[in-house]
């Protein structure tokens, strides 16, 4: 990649591109690392027989792809929107008790996104040139286990199917002779409470469950 981006930046490439359309499309390759922010509810310490002492997080990376649906505002201003689905998206949650007993509930997601997002341009200084990236978007959650059986020896912690996130981040837009390559990091979090509540120790414990994800994406358009 160092080596074709040297090779690009020396001739310039297509000046016109943002000017030529108005509508560009294109495709993402996506990396992820799911993180997940959560609340304890005050029933923890009312239920009875309550042997919980806390819990714990890890986060996974996982992987997804995109396309791309880009309008072209004027030269520093473009309206975007993206079909995204995401894959491989994991968060554990470890129950620890009294006595050394843990119970892990596993949160596994795979997601379809669809953001509407603005984006603000820096001035192109020959085949580059800084973005910033913000907006709104609604995720639902094909892997949601609200359906799942569950019980107390078997923990599920089922998330909403519907959710809806904000996103914000930042990227460069790389030109090439037929294409645009995007390089771009954004953060995306629910901005809803995404917790199934049941009888269940492992949601009655929990006051409120928030996913975030942090997202790399590889844009060519």
């Amino acid at each position: 990649m160092i080596f074709i981006s040297v090779k690009s930046f020396s001739q310039q490439n297509d000046p016109l591109y943002d000017r030529s359309q108005k509508v560009h499309f294109g495709f993402s390759i996506i990396g992820t690392y799911g993180k997940m922010k959560f609340s304890g509810s005050q029933e923890i310490f009312t239920l009875e027989n309550d042997t919980l002492n806390y819990i714990s997080t890890k986060n996974f990376p996982g992987l997804g792809v995109g396309g791309i649906f880009n309008y072209h505002l004027n030269e520093n201003w473009d309206l975007r929107s993206m079909i995204i689905v995401q894959v491989m998206t994991q968060r554990n949650l470890t129950y620890h008790f009294r006595g050394g007993i843990e119970k892990t509930a596993y949160l596994q997601s795979t997601y379809f996104e669809l953001p509407l997002l603005i984006k603000y341009k820096s001035e192109r200084k020959k085949n580059h040139r800084f973005y910033i990236i913000g907006g709104l978007g609604y995720r639902y959650n094909f892997t949601n286990d609200v359906e799942t059986q569950r019980s107390t020896t078997k923990p599920i912690v089922a998330l909403k199917p519907n959710t809806f996130n904000y996103d914000i981040g930042f990227g460069f837009d790389l030109y090439y002779p037929y294409f645009k390559f995007s390089p771009e990091i954004k953060i995306s979090n629910d901005i809803t409470n995404a917790i199934v509540k049941d009888g269940f120790i492992f949601t009655k414990s929990l006051g409120g469950l928030y996913p975030k994800l942090i997202q790399f994406s590889l844009h060519f358009e």
